[in-house]
């Protein structure tokens, strides 16, 4: 390296500036990392809102959840039997003169980040079997609209005796395959259900599943 000795100031080499920048590079790239890992869009939060159904609404039964089409043979109620919390949703299916195939869906939008894996975990219990039980099929789903709707989560459970009615909450839990993809900020959490039955209008005799503790997590 060469210095200019006929000036009183000594000059800096050609490549010492460089350098310099250089270590600044590095130096403000340690704040900036460090922050980037705190504020990470896929660190565990709750997406969710009213997943223990304790809010209740002013035009659906709870806030922040929609539901199906009405009129359905599957009313949608509360109950004081509860997985956490004071409460839970329940499904309840409604009289018909034949057995019949009896439909409703909850469901709710929910902001998300691209890139982010996400987990679903919910509480059902098959609390009753009504008159003339056959089968009751529940599904759990997390999906995006693009040319068609696809899947993230898909959880399908079937009730094909009523000997499995009674047995108290089962918890269910899920982590999705594949992350949410590019362009995608939003997706739906929804819940499906078909009782097959003739049910009465007695309670002891009626079929009720119950929905509690709803989750849906970024990882």
């Amino acid at each position: 390296m060469n210095y200019d000795c006929n000036s009183k100031k000594l000059l800096k080499p050609e490549d010492k500036e460089i350098k310099l920048i250089i270590r600044d590079k590095k130096k403000d790239q340690k704040p900036c990392t460090k922050e980037i890992v705190k504020c990470s869009p896929c660190l565990p939060r709750e997406l969710v809102k009213n997943g223990g159904f304790e809010t209740f609404g002013v035009f659906n039964l709870y806030a922040d959840w929609s539901e199906g089409e009405l009129p359905s043979d599957i009313r949608i109620g509360d109950s004081a039997i509860a997985h956490e919390g004071l409460g839970s949703l329940s499904f309840n299916s409604l009289v018909t003169d034949e057995i019949e195939d009896k439909f409703n869906r909850i469901f709710q939008n929910v902001p998300v980040y691209p890139g982010c894996f996400l987990v679903l975990s919910y509480a059902t219990n098959f609390l009753n079997a009504g008159v003339d039980f056959r089968e009751l099929a529940f599904r759990a789903r997390v999906y995006y609209n693009g040319t068609t709707p696809t899947d993230l989560i898909n959880i399908e459970t079937l009730y094909s005796s009523d000997l499995l009615a009674g047995t108290g909450f089962d918890f269910h839990q899920k982590v999705s395959d594949v992350p949410v993809p590019e362009g995608v900020t939003n997706v739906t959490v929804e819940f499906q259900i078909r009782i097959t039955d003739r049910s009465s209008g007695d309670g002891a005799q009626q079929t009720i599943f119950l929905l509690d503790s709803v989750s849906l997590r970024p990882t």
